[in-house]
């Protein structure tokens, strides 16, 4: 796997950022880790996400986080209306106007953890490390099989972050330490299974522009002639 730093993202949420800052600016920036897709834009800057996913860290007391909720609700309430979420161990603070949210940090519990979280080049916030990035991604590919979990996964690898044995090792590695299932015959079926759905509904044919139908097309055949073709044993 390649030993990659983090960098700023260059397309960032204005929310994103002012939260970021406003949670690094009260030393609350240790009781989260930044995860998902807007962690993974610190390593592979290809995509835009509006939103925030992010883990509660060892250091998130109860009291810290009803902290941190806090200060997300203060720093987005100039904009509109804040709505809080909760459920089980998951909090979601969002930012409605006009009756329609627009932005949302959601910090859920862990888990499981690969490797220890490494400081934001950009801010006094926690990062997840590159692996667990990839870990957490390939959980989301064989549980929800999202187009954009599909090219998240080939874009990692198609940019050398990783390679398909990796991707596999990682999402193994990451289900064993959450003791959840860990069969590779299984999770290739669920990821077969999601890409023929994603077919089904959006036939080839059935894409007008000629690079997005190409684009499809390449995908598509990477995930069958090489993603699907790992063994780890």
């Amino acid at each position: 796997m390649m030993a990659l730093q983090p960098s700023r993202p260059a397309h960032m949420s204005s929310y994103a950022e002012l939260c970021l800052q406003a949670l690094a600016e009260q030393g609350l920036g240790d009781k989260i880790s930044l995860g998902g897709a807007f962690g993974l834009l610190h390593y592979l800057d290809y995509r835009d996400t509006h939103d925030v996913d992010a883990w509660w860290t060892e250091k998130a007391t109860p009291g810290a986080r009803e902290r941190v909720i806090a200060t997300l609700q203060a720093a987005l309430q100039p904009f509109g209306r804040v709505r809080v979420r909760t459920w089980g161990e998951v909090a979601s603070v969002e930012l409605i106007v006009d009756s329609k949210a627009v932005f949302s940090f959601q910090v859920a519990q862990r888990s499981a953890q690969l490797r220890p979280s490494v400081q934001a080049p950009w801010t006094a916030v926690r990062l997840d490390s590159l692996p667990d990035l990839i870990g957490s991604k390939m959980v989301a590919l064989v549980e929800r099989g999202a187009p954009r979990d599909f090219r998240d996964i080939y874009t990692i690898c198609q940019a050398k972050l990783a390679n398909p044995f990796q991707c596999w090792q990682l999402w193994r590695e990451r289900q064993q330490l959450s003791n959840s299932d860990s069969d590779l015959m299984r999770a290739r079926l669920a990821v077969e299974t999601h890409l023929a759905r994603i077919a089904r509904q959006r036939p080839l044919t059935q894409i007008v522009d000629p690079d997005q139908r190409a684009q499809a097309e390449e995908v598509r055949n990477w995930y069958k002639r090489e993603f699907l073709d790992v063994n780890l044993d």
